[in-house]
């Protein structure tokens, strides 16, 4: 019955039934099927774990603006399908609003596709204005997931690293719901909001809990010191487990303050403290941490930071202080250039106590440089490293990647997108070491319409080597044909190939061809 009357409510919009209403309004009505032909194991290639053969009804980029103001925004992609994503919205601008999202999503675990898990979710919200000032809004959500995972590695195994042919089945669902209030006027803000969640997991009665969470935030400008913003806050969270009542708990405080300063200087500061125990008196950790930032702005042609952190963790027994220093800054010398880079380092110390892993140490660097022309494209060069140390295990990982993107938009006959990327990791301690490097190519070209008809193709290959030896292909090929002004046959194309050459049974090939007819709504 819901199929039937979504198919007549489509098949008589792309007939041409006219809208009755004095508004404006714009969208894409698509019917068509979607073909599926695939081989191989299905666990391997994630870009495919949520693709399905079938009818695929749409409603996209639909937009309705009533002549009273309210707005009605859609987004509905696949929705006689398993993997349907769902967005609506309707609201007026400081007046009211609503709105409602679903989606679902597939993993693959099995060789066949026997073995997988779903996952759907709804969420939806409500928020009015009683008065310019006020906000109260409200919400509430719902997960589901269910099915069957097959596990990859299990310590407590005679052979850890299987196989293995018994699944764990999973079959739980969270709902959740939450209301609050923000007052805003003249750069002040207060907000509170209360939550609450019921999470039942019928395959372990035992994971049962019901929680709730309570939050307060505000900011507000000091008074007769305008040129310093405070703020601050606080949340109480507590999750407790249904059938044995036990509680977990946490009681969490910040603080902070922003000075503009003389000079286009500014200082920001900020507190935060978090409690959280259980009905225990064993088990209490406390995390405490200050930070500062100091940065300099020379408008619209530079800017620095620098940063300060310091973190304190103090559980039961142990102790463990981190220090970090942080820098950052970005320079525009004309429009159409801009660099960006920054730089952390974090050190950790086991003050009392111990920790399994010691004392450790870890930095990292970022470095970005952009060349971008108004309607005609542009260039992007990223260079990114991370490192991390510990000395009493031995240990050490470090990490690279460079990459590079262009975009072209102002060609004479299409539109251009291509880009590079290479990442190199190493893990090293007492025992083994392990590497890879990756090198990722992927490209996309459009051809502007030309008789009605608009082509593209595009595609993306990855290969890792060393340690790995895994490779991955996927092409994309799209046509259209426009036709009586509003509407559009389509037709795409998509291959994935997937081979990890260290393990026979780690392959898979899939052929997926898409046709739709679709009707631009214009009103």
């Amino acid at each position: 019955m819901r199929l039937g009357i979504v198919t007549f409510a489509l098949a008589s919009l792309l007939l041409g039934t006219a809208v009755q209403a004095s508004a404006q309004g714009s969208g894409d009505l698509k019917i068509g099927y979607i073909f599926l032909d695939e081989d191989g194991n299905q666990s391997v290639n994630y870009p495919t774990f949520n693709d399905y053969e079938g009818v695929a009804f749409s409603l996209e980029n639909f937009r309705y603006l009533f002549d009273n103001g309210i707005r009605l925004n859609a987004n509905l992609k696949n929705m006689s399908l398993d993997n349907r994503n769902l967005n609506f919205k309707v609201d007026k601008p400081r007046l009211f609003g609503l709105s409602f999202n679903h989606n679902q999503y597939r993993r693959v675990y099995g060789f066949e596709g026997d073995e997988k898990t779903k996952r759907n979710r709804s969420n939806a919200s409500l928020w009015v204005y009683p008065h310019r000032d006020i906000k109260l809004f409200a919400g509430g959500s719902y997960v589901g997931f269910t099915g069957s995972i097959l596990q990859l590695f299990d310590a407590g195994n005679a052979n850890p690293l299987g196989p293995f042919t018994n699944p764990t089945l999973y079959d739980y669902k969270q709902t959740s719901y939450n209301a609050g209030f923000r007052f805003s006027h003249n750069g002040r803000m207060l907000q509170a909001e209360y939550s609450a969640a019921d999470f039942v997991d019928d395959s372990n009665t035992d994971r049962d809990q019901s929680r709730y969470c309570i939050k307060v935030n505000a900011i507000t400008p000091i008074p007769r010191f305008d040129w310093i913003v405070a703020s601050g806050g606080y949340r109480s969270f507590q999750t407790k487990y249904k059938t044995t009542d036990f509680k977990l708990s946490s009681n969490t405080g910040w603080a902070g303050a922003l000075a503009k300063l003389p000079e286009n200087f500014s200082l920001n500061y900020s507190f935060y403290f978090d409690r959280t125990s259980s009905d225990s008196d064993f088990v209490s950790t406390d995390n405490l941490s200050h930070a500062v930032y100091l940065s300099h702005l020379w408008p619209q042609l530079a800017g620095l930071t620098a940063g300060y952190q310091t973190d304190i963790n103090d559980g039961y027994q142990d102790k463990i202080q981190a220090n970090s220093i942080y820098f950052s800054g970005w320079l525009m010398p004309t429009s159409e250039f801009e660099f960006r880079g920054e730089v952390g380092l974090r050190m950790e110390e086991v003050k009392e106590g111990t920790r399994l892993t010691g004392d450790e140490d870890r930095n990292r660097f970022k470095f970005s440089a952009e060349y971008k022309k108004p309607d005609y494209g542009s260039m992007t060069l990223k260079f990114e490293n991370k490192n991390r140390k510990n000395d009493l295990i031995k240990s050490e990982a470090d990490f690279i990647r460079i990459s590079g993107d262009c975009v072209l938009q102002r060609f004479k006959f299409a539109e251009l997108a291509i880009g590079y990327s290479f990442s190199e990791g190493e893990y090293e301690n007492i025992e083994q070491k392990f590497e890879f490097a990756d090198h990722q190519v992927h490209g996309d070209i459009t051809l502007h319409e030309y008789s009605h008809i608009t082509l593209g193709a595009g595609g993306i290959y990855y290969r890792s080597k060393r340690d790995l030896d895994v490779e991955r292909i996927g092409l994309h090929f799209t046509g259209s044909y426009r036709f009586l002004n509003s509407y559009r046959l389509e037709g795409n194309y998509n291959v994935h190939n997937f081979d990890d050459f260290l393990m026979s049974d780690q392959y898979y090939t899939a052929n997926i061809v898409e046709v739709n007819l679709i009707r631009n709504l214009l009103f």
